[in-house]
């Protein structure tokens, strides 16, 4: 498997980006071991730009596995308040740093109490090094839900993920209210939260 390092130029911030290649495969073939994620529904289209997303008001895909940090199954589904879906790389420079930036910022401020923030861990590869996941995040004081993708990457597919880090902004209803691939921060992460659920940190 190859994998690139090239920058993602994002319309209103000019943000970094690993880019991942997987192989694209059916939600149908997930495997259904209780120790692994699992995914449901229609995948989105692959992210390309935030003009004319074709991902926008399509129901998002239903994900579970368990919380590399805690142990206990976690749902990537709005639980009756907006979500933020955010997809990370282990090895990815460009996740290292936003991971460091927003867990200072988060552990400084508390998420508002009407959005959820869960991550996922994909395109591992050990020989990249900064593995595993778990004990990264761990170690950067990251406190949020965090699942693993499968080896097929088939949550990142399912998601539409191109390259990380990467963000998917989901609706109370489960519908997709827009996408953003690259750098944030904390102050792009706080605007894009205001503009989904009306609250910013």
């Amino acid at each position: 498997m190859r994998w690139f390092l090239p920058a993602l130029i994002v319309p209103m911030l000019i943000a970094g980006a690993c880019r991942g290649e997987s192989k694209q495969t059916p939600l149908s073939e997930t495997e259904e071991a209780i120790t692994e994620s699992l995914v449901e529904g229609r995948a989105l289209a692959p992210f390309d730009t935030t003009e004319n997303d074709l991902a926008i008001g399509k129901l998002a895909p239903f994900a579970t596995g368990p919380d590399l940090l805690t142990g206990q199954i976690v749902d990537v589904a709005p639980a009756q308040r907006p979500l933020v879906v955010a997809f990370f790389a282990h090895w990815c420079p460009h996740c290292q740093r936003e991971v460091a930036e927003l867990t200072e910022w988060l552990l400084a401020n508390e998420l508002p109490g009407n959005i959820d923030l869960i991550a996922i861990s994909t395109f591992e590869a050990p020989e990249r090094g900064n593995h595993p996941p778990a004990t990264w995040l761990r170690n950067e004081g990251w406190k949020h839900p965090v699942i693993a993708d499968t080896p097929s990457m088939t949550l990142a597919d399912a998601f539409g993920t191109t390259s990380v880090p990467y963000f998917v902004f989901i609706e109370a209803d489960g519908t997709v209210a827009f996408r953003i691939s690259g750098n944030l921060g904390p102050r792009e992460l706080s605007a894009a939260m205001k503009r989904l659920a009306g609250t910013s940190i």
